[in-house]
């Protein structure tokens, strides 16, 4: 279970804000890491994974690195998303135009297989991020992580970039421990919750909506 607090970051100015923060309502924040990451979404022709509201991702990242990750649909409370997530990293060098479902790993072969009318999935869209990422940490335990990220979508000739901060729980880290953070941020910073998912505004995006 993925459970994060989304929040919306206004301006380039407040992104420089959050950036210089070295410790949060008690918690301190790691040396960032840098990393750029481009998704691209997967669905079959017929939309069937849209229609049950699951997301298909395949993340590309500058450390060379790929994952494929199925999100479940979200119960989101204020700036809470809680989601069941199975990902996997993917040794592959470049990331397919079509995907099989007899080439997904087991764990998401299982879930997606009773849903896919088709054997092939095809890219929907990819967007892309640099992600400032620190560990949130409470003594020498880490609680949770923290990404400060800039987000671009590109449609033809229409683009659009915003900021957004995650905190995602980690092992360590609990629902208490986030209420906590949430409230700070929300009481000192006055930030707004993302209601919707990333995936959500690029396909609106898309659609040129």
């Amino acid at each position: 279970m993925e459970i994060e607090a989304k929040y919306i970051v206004p301006d380039p100015a407040f992104a420089r804000k959050l950036r210089a923060l070295e410790r949060v309502n008690g918690f301190s924040l790691s040396t960032p890491t840098r990393l750029r990451v481009r998704d691209t979404f997967f669905d079959t022709r017929m939309n069937d994974l849209l229609q049950v509201r699951y997301v298909l991702r395949i993340r590309q990242r500058s450390d060379g690195k790929r994952f494929i990750t199925l999100k479940q649909p979200t119960i989101r409370q204020d700036a809470i998303h809680r989601r069941p997530e199975t990902e996997q990293e993917l040794h592959i060098q470049k990331t397919p135009r079509v995907l099989h479902l007899s080439e997904l790993p087991p764990r998401i072969k299982k879930l997606v297989a009773p849903i896919a009318r088709s054997d092939s999935l095809v890219p929907l869209f990819s967007i892309s991020q640099t992600r400032q990422i620190r560990m949130l940490r409470q003594g020498r335990a880490v609680i949770a992580e923290w990404s400060l990220d800039h987000v671009r979508f590109r449609a033809g000739r229409r683009t659009r970039a915003f900021y957004e901060l995650e905190i995602e729980l980690k092992n360590k880290g609990t629902e208490k421990d986030l209420a906590k953070l949430t409230a700070w941020l929300e009481q000192e910073y006055q930030l707004q919750p993302a209601v919707e998912s990333k995936f959500a505004r690029a396909l609106e995006f898309t659609r040129g909506t």
